[in-house]
């Protein structure tokens, strides 16, 4: 890994470290809701669980099996995947903080024997080769500054047969570069489009069984959190100091409003050929 590479991998940490506690707004969670349509009644807790559910489901996992979690966050989608399928998870993650707290979680919850983290480089990942049943990169690729070499360590970890489930922001709407760097404030990095991240898949020898375009389903996430700011401000900011939860809501409002006009949301899932 290059010197620059490094570098991006540790800011990337580091903005993760920052949020560190914060990371309870979303519910323990740091991905998407999924809603049905316009009148759906879930609320965001609700519609957070049921993106986990969804995406582990196109995983076709069977008890005893060993699944690397690439982006793990706080290990709370871990914690649910592992309990609902009776898997062990290895996650990774960048932020020091984010592999502490998945530990503590797991202990709490009593399924440390199924559910570890280590901070580790999704660019060069500390396993074997072909050492996982399954790989889940759950809305961590889009913190991925070269995906391809992300998806190139992936598939190499996983054994041939194995699964794959991957999500990522797509562009939709052409970004100009002002758009680019607010995105990246939160470590979302150059969206692609849906074929060329088909693409980037295919280039590291894995095969796309499945396709969903959740562009629609998710995109209440946004007006969601902003709604928790809105109405719990008071809350949120005896719980974790008015001028950080300020500057947090002042930070989420235009990354939101560029990934509302020109990013769509994709899920791509499959199989490592035998």
């Amino acid at each position: 890994m290059s010197s620059a590479a490094g570098q991006e991998t540790d800011e990337v940490g580091e903005i993760y470290d920052e949020m560190s506690d914060l990371v309870e707004v979303y519910h323990g969670n740091i991905h998407l809701g999924y809603w049905a349509g316009d009148d759906d009644p879930a609320t965001l807790a609700e519609a957070l669980d049921r993106m986990t559910d969804l995406v582990a489901g196109t995983l076709a996992l069977t008890p005893g099996q060993h699944l690397v979690d690439v982006g793990c966050g706080v290990g709370v989608p871990a914690l649910r995947v592992a309990a609902r399928y009776g898997v062990r998870i290895t996650g990774i993650t960048n932020s020091a903080w984010h592999a502490e707290e998945t530990a503590r979680r797991a202990a709490a919850a009593g399924v440390d024997d199924l559910v570890t983290a280590r901070q580790a480089d999704a660019e060069a990942l500390p396993f074997p080769d072909a050492a996982f049943d399954a790989v889940l990169a759950f809305d961590s690729l889009p913190n991925a500054v070269d995906k391809g070499q992300w998806l190139r360590e992936m598939s190499r970890v996983l054994r041939p047969g194995g699964r794959f489930a991957i999500t990522e922001y797509t562009a939709e709407a052409t970004l100009t570069p002002a758009d680019r760097e607010v995105i990246a404030t939160h470590a979302i990095f150059d969206p692609p489009t849906a074929s060329a991240l088909c693409a980037l898949v295919a280039g590291a020898g894995l095969v796309i069984d499945e396709r969903r375009d959740w562009g629609a389903r998710v995109r209440r996430t946004y007006d969601e959190v902003a709604a928790l700011f809105r109405d719990g401000g008071e809350a949120l900011a005896d719980a974790y100091g008015a001028e950080r939860v300020r500057a947090f809501e002042r930070g989420l409002a235009p990354v939101f409003e560029v990934c509302r006009a020109g990013l769509g949301y994709l899920l791509v899932a499959g199989h490592k050929p035998g």
